[in-house]
């Protein structure tokens, strides 16, 4: 194991040598056409820590799970958010995503409560209830020989899901407005951290006009459920909108603005049904791949509901379903990369970090590191029994994060996927199209650059 805290400095980083045609973008033209894979071909090259050569930025990427720790856990307030959440703040504004300090602390701590144990139960109602939506819709396709478009069944099914618990189903009409501002946003926050050349905010380029465009029809769809939300103080509503403006500041009393709503709630929305939708394909597919994985799953499910619905306490015994869950988001973590920024100068395993480095963390590579998991590319969701996990490093495996910074709804988003495979593989046998190709496509989350059809076969 190497020593994070050796404080000498006499190391020099591994620098990655720029392409002769493009010396002077450094690495950012390979980083923008092959992502994953330049990470990936760097990690067997230079090892888990090195430099990548980025005009105006100073990027470290970090893929040891203790270097990790350090920077996420052991010493995480000289650590902020890197600069690619700079441009995520552009869209989703000042939510506990990308918000610092002292304000994401009030916020972390209003927020809190709405995602307690006690609250998840509360919304598990909802979840049950939209997937009885989707399975409805599924059954049309079922037995047809027809593809049906696996993606946008489950896009439909996680944005019914979100709509449901944080607005008490009230966007139900622009829900493909939504959708399609979510995945314009997606491209434009990528281009600007692909971009270290950002010209000043003023200048009316085409993209910013778009950008501005996009975040108005933003602001029209959220701001109006708000002020809605606000007129109608009468009528109570056991969704997350109405705990977060029902709770008020211990210290100063006061309750979150318009604006600070609007920014939760926006972060909420687009995390909560994005990252689950991508997580979700990817677990159909991989099932689909794995017939005797899959066969484990159903028959433990039919064997501990008894072709009962789900309930909060009967979910909890499907035991191989949550290692299913966590090896899928193994193999394709939605959110495959995160970056961190030194606040001052540290040292990890002898190297000096100047202020104000970015640290990339690409959770993939970690994720697929053959020091840390036997044969990384296979679907093997046993490694994720208990008595496997044991001797695991905390930091070998971290879809959500980690640190103070844990996704806040990391619980919801895993008893959503819960729900919706269990129901789901109650009643259907999926199939995806043997010609699908899972190349990725790794924007801000890790969607499928093909789209995945599959065919529906009722379970008999």
């Amino acid at each position: 194991m190497y020593n994070i805290h050796d404080m000498s400095v006499n190391k020099k980083f591994y620098e990655l040598p720029s392409p002769p045609a493009l010396t002077v973008l450094g690495n950012i033209n390979q980083m923008r056409t092959e992502r994953i894979n330049f990470f990936l071909n760097q990690k067997k090259k230079l090892g888990d820590i090195y430099r990548i050569k980025i005009p105006a930025r100073k990027v470290m990427v970090l893929s040891d799970p203790e270097w990790i720790k350090y920077v996420l856990v052991d010493n995480n307030k000289n650590y902020r958010k890197s600069f690619a959440y700079d441009s995520i703040k552009m869209f989703l504004g000042n939510g506990l995503l990308t918000s610092e300090g002292e304000f994401w602390k009030r916020q972390r701590r209003l927020a809190q409560p709405s995602f307690h144990k006690e609250k998840l139960s509360m919304m598990f109602q909802n979840m049950t209830e939209q997937t009885i939506k989707c399975i409805d819709s599924l059954n049309k396709f079922a037995d047809t020989n027809q593809s049906v478009d696996l993606s946008k069944e489950l896009y439909k099914l996680t944005l019914d899901i979100v709509n449901s618990t944080l607005f008490y189903n009230e966007v139900d009409n622009t829900t493909d407005t939504i959708y399609k501002l979510v995945s314009e946003g997606s491209e434009f926050i990528t281009k600007r951290i692909d971009n270290p050349f950002q010209l000043p905010e003023w200048i009316p380029t085409p993209n910013r006009l778009k950008e501005k465009q996009i975040l108005k029809s933003m602001d029209d769809v959220f701001y109006t459920v708000i002020e809605r939300r606000r007129k109608q103080q009468e009528l109570q509503h056991e969704d997350l909108l109405s705990m977060l403006m029902d709770v008020r500041d211990e210290d100063t009393g006061e309750t979150m603005s318009n604006k600070q709503l609007r920014d939760e709630i926006l972060t909420i929305f687009v995390a909560g049904h994005e990252t689950t939708q991508i997580a979700l394909g990817w677990t159909f597919y991989l099932l689909s791949e794995n017939a005797d994985k899959l066969e484990k799953l159903t028959n433990e499910i039919d064997a501990v509901l008894e072709g009962e619905m789900p309930t909060p306490t009967s979910i909890r015994g499907l035991h191989y379903l949550k290692q299913v869950i966590d090896e899928s988001m193994r193999c394709f973590p939605p959110a495959w990369i995160m970056g961190r920024r030194t606040i001052e100068k540290d040292v990890i395993n002898g190297y000096e970090i100047p202020e104000g480095t970015n640290i990339a963390i690409p959770i993939y590579v970690v994720h697929h590191d053959e020091a840390l998991w036997e044969n990384p590319n296979e679907f093997i969701p046993e490694r994720f029994a208990p008595e496997q996990m044991k001797e695991k490093h905390k930091y070998a495996y971290f879809p959500f994060g980690g640190g103070p910074r844990l996704c806040i709804g990391n619980n919801f988003a895993i008893q959503e996927m819960q729900v919706c495979l269990t129901m789901i593989l109650q009643q259907f046998k999926i199939e995806t199209d043997k010609k699908f190709v899972p190349d990725l496509d790794p924007l801000v989350t890790l969607r499928p650059k093909n789209t995945m059809y599959a065919k529906i076969y009722k379970r008999k």
